[in-house]
C-alpha cells in the first residue's frame, strides 16, 4: 500500500502505460484471433461432416428402402410364389423347371440391384425350403423360432426389415450380411409359402462410405440399435461393436456432435440418424488431424507475436528514455534551485514541449534573480519611507496636551462653549489615535459619534434633533471603528444643511438574519436613485476622517465579505436612510480585526 502511495517515476509510468496499452492488447488479441479461428474451424469441419453424413443416411436410406422394395414385389409376385409351391409338391423329376423359372425371375431382380442379393429363401407351409443361389446351413427349427420369423407371420404381406445378422448360407465369405422377410398372403389350393427370407450383401453400404471419406485418419461408421457395425469406410471384416460409453452419447439425439477420449486419443464425433431404419452414420476423426492447421497458424502467430512484442520494448525503451532524460535533469535542476542555487540552468534539448519548458524553466530563473533585486531595492525604500513618516508624524499626545491647554484656557475665562467643544474634540481624537484594535463597542461608537454631533451643531449653528433607538442587545456588540461617522457627517452635510428649519437625524440598531443592523435616517432634502449611485462612490476628502460613503462600504465588505455592507435608500417622506449591515461580533479578537 505505501509503493501504491509514494509517486512513480514519469519512466516507470510510461513503461506500464505502454505494457497495458500494447502488449497486453496485442496478446489478448491474438488469442482471441486464435481461439475464435479454432472455434470456426471445428464449426466448418462439423458443417460439412454434416452435411456428408445427411447424404450418406439419405443414400442409406434409399438402399434400405430399395431392398425393403425387392422383397415386397418377390412377396407379392404371384408367379413365383406359384412356382414355388408347384416346385415344393412336385416330384424330383419334374420340379426342375419350376427351379429354373424361380432362379429367371429372382436374377432379374438381383440385376435391377447390382447384384447385391446373395439368396431369396421360400419356407413353405408344413415344412421345407427352397433357396435362391445359396442354401441356408442352419436348421429350419432354429430359423422358425427366431422372433423376427414370428414377427413377420403376425403381419402378412408387410415387409420386416431385420438388419444386420450373422449369414446362415453356405458361402462364408460374408461373415454378416443384411437381411429382410415378407409373409405372402397364404391362397388356399394355389401358394403354399409360408415365409420368404432374403439376404443382401452389405458392400452397397461400405462402398457408400468409402466414396465419402476424403482422409486416411476418419472413418464412418453405420451402425444399427444394437451398437453393431453394419458398415465402415476402413473395411472391417468382422463384426464389431462400438465403444458402449459413446453409444450411449449418440443413440436419443437425431444428430450432432461432441469431442471424446477414445483410446486414449481426442476424437471429434460427428453423427446422424437414418430416418427409417434408426441406424446411426457416425464419423470419427482425431482432433489432432483437426487442429493441424491451426497449429501451424498458432505457431506463426506466437512468433509473430513474440517479434512484434520485442520490437516494440526495444523501440519503447529508446522512446521513453528519449523523453524521460530531459525531465529527469529538469528535475534535478529543480531541486538545485531549492537548495538555493539560481545560476542551475538547463540545455534544453529533446522534443519541442520539453525545449520550451527548459527556456522557460531558465527565463523563471533570470525573473527570480530580478525580482529578488527589485525587492531588496523596495525593501530598502520602504525603511527610507518609513524612517522620515516617523520624523514627519506628529505625537498625538503632544495634540492631546495642547487640546487639553485650550479647554484650560477656555474654563478660566469662562467660555463654556470653546470647553466643551475642546472636550468633545479632545475625546473624538483620542478615540481616533487609538491604534491598539480596529474595533470598537458599538456603544463606545455612539459615545464618539455624540461628540461629533455637539462638535457639527456648534460648526453650522442650528439644532440637530437625534433620536436614539439603540437596542440593548446591540449595545455590546464591536463594529469597526470611524464606521457610523461617515454617514452622519454626509447626512448633516447633504440633507440637513440646505434646509432652512432644524434637522432630525435618527439612529436605530437591531439584530435582524444573526447580523447587526444599523439604519441611519435624516429627514433632509434627500436625492434622486442617479444622484445616490454617483454619491455612492465619492471620497470627501475634506471630511474629518476623510472618508466617504464607498470607503465605508468597502471597509465592510473587505472585513466581511460581499454578504455584508451598506445600501443606501429614500427615507420617508423625506430624506435619506443609510442601512449598515455587519456581522455579530462578541469579543474584541485579532481574528475579527482587519489585519
Amino acid at each position: 500500500m505505501n509503493r501504491l502511495r509514494t509517486p512513480w517515476r514519469i519512466s516507470t509510468l510510461l513503461y506500464l502505460l505502454l505494457f497495458i496499452m500494447v502488449v497486453v492488447p496485442l496478446t489478448t488479441l491474438s488469442a482471441i484471433i486464435l481461439q475464435v479461428y479454432k472455434h470456426d474451424l471445428l464449426v466448418q469441419t462439423t458443417n460439412r461432416t454434416l452435411q456428408t453424413l445427411h447424404s450418406i443416411t439419405y443414400t442409406a436410406e434409399q438402399e434400405t428402402r430399395k431392398i425393403m422394395y425387392i422383397t415386397a414385389n418377390i412377396g407379392v409376385d404371384q408367379e413365383v410364389l406359384i412356382n414355388a409351391t408347384r416346385m415344393s409338391q412336385a416330384d424330383s423329376g419334374n420340379s426342375q423347371m419350376y427351379i429354373d423359372f424361380i432362379n429367371s425371375a429372382l436374377t432379374r431382380y438381383n440385376a435391377s440391384i447390382n447384384n447385391y442379393i446373395l439368396s431369396v429363401s421360400f419356407f413353405f407351409k408344413g415344412g421345407g425350403v427352397f433357396s435362391y443361389s445359396r442354401n441356408l446351413i442352419e436348421d429350419t427349427p432354429v430359423i422358425h423360432d427366431s422372433e423376427w420369423y414370428t414377427k413377420a407371420l403376425s403381419n402378412a404381406n408387410q415387409v420386416q426389415f431385420i438388419g444386420l445378422q450373422k449369414n446362415v448360407l453356405f458361402d462364408r465369405g460374408k461373415p454378416y450380411v443384411i437381411t429382410a422377410a415378407v409373409s405372402p398372403e397364404f391362397i388356399p389350393g394355389l401358394q403354399t409359402v409360408e415365409l420368404i427370407y432374403c439376404t443382401f450383401n452389405r458392400s452397397s453400404f461400405e462402398n457408400l462410405l468409402r466414396g465419402n471419406s476424403n482422409t486416411i485418419d476418419s472413418d464412418f461408421l453405420i451402425v444399427d440399435k444394437n451398437r453393431q457395425i453394419i458398415a465402415s469406410s476402413s473395411g472391417l471384416s468382422n463384426l464389431e461393436h462400438v465403444d458402449e460409453h459413446l453409444f450411449e452419447r449418440i443413440n436419443n439425439d437425431q444428430e450432432g456432435h461432441f469431442i471424446s477420449e477414445l483410446d486414449n486419443k481426442t476424437i471429434l464425433i460427428t453423427y446422424a440418424t437414418v430416418a427409417n431404419t434408426g441406424w446411426k452414420v457416425i464419423h470419427q476423426i482425431p482432433y489432432s488431424h483437426l487442429t493441424q492447421t491451426y497449429d501451424q497458424i498458432f505457431r506463426v502467430v506466437i512468433i509473430f507475436t513474440i517479434v512484434c512484442t520485442g520490437v516494440f520494448l526495444v523501440i519503447s525503451f529508446f522512446m521513453v528514455r528519449s523523453l524521460t532524460k530531459p525531465i529527469h535533469m529538469m528535475v534535478r535542476k529543480m531541486t538545485s534551485v531549492m537548495g538555493g542555487n539560481l545560476n542551475a540552468k538547463i540545455v534544453a534539448s529533446g522534443s519541442a514541449e520539453i525545449v520550451t519548458l527548459g527556456h522557460t524553466f531558465n527565463y523563471m530563473l533570470d525573473h527570480i534573480h530580478l525580482l529578488i533585486l527589485r525587492n531588496k531595492e523596495e525593501e530598502r525604500a520602504k525603511r527610507i519611507a518609513e524612517f522620515d513618516s516617523l520624523q514627519s508624524q506628529i505625537n498625538p499626545h503632544f495634540l492631546i496636551n495642547t487640546l487639553n491647554v485650550i479647554k484650560l484656557i477656555a474654563l478660566v475665562n469662562k467660555v463654556d462653549n470653546i470647553r466643551n467643544i475642546t472636550v468633545a474634540l479632545m475625546k473624538l481624537v483620542s478615540s481616533s489615535f487609538n491604534r491598539g484594535s480596529t474595533l470598537n463597542p458599538l456603544s463606545e461608537e455612539i459615545e464618539n459619534l455624540k461628540h461629533y454631533l455637539y462638535i457639527m451643531e456648534n460648526r453650522f449653528g442650528k439644532r440637530i434633533s437625534v433620536v436614539w433607538n439603540v437596542a440593548e442587545e446591540t449595545s455590546s456588540l464591536y463594529i469597526l471603528k470611524l464606521l457610523l461617522q461617515p454617514i452622519v457627517e454626509n447626512c448633516i452635510v447633504h440633507g440637513l444643511d440646505e434646509k432652512d428649519v432644524d434637522g432630525q437625524i435618527w439612529v436605530n440598531t437591531c439584530i435582524v438574519d444573526e447580523s447587526l443592523q444599523i439604519e441611519i435616517a435624516d429627514n433632509g432634502v434627500g436625492m434622486e436613485n442617479e444622484q445616490l449611485s454617483s454619491w455612492m462612490n465619492q471620497n470627501h476628502e475634506n471630511k474629518f476622517s476623510g472618508m466617504g460613503i464607498s470607503n465605508v462600504k468597502r471597509r465592510i465588505q473587505v472585513q466581511y465579505g460581499m454578504h455584508y455592507g451598506l445600501t443606501i435608500q429614500p427615507n420617508e417622506p423625506t430624506g435619506t436612510k443609510f442601512v449598515i449591515r455587519v456581522p455579530l461580533i462578541t469579543t474584541r479578537s485579532e481574528d475579527n480585526d482587519l489585519q
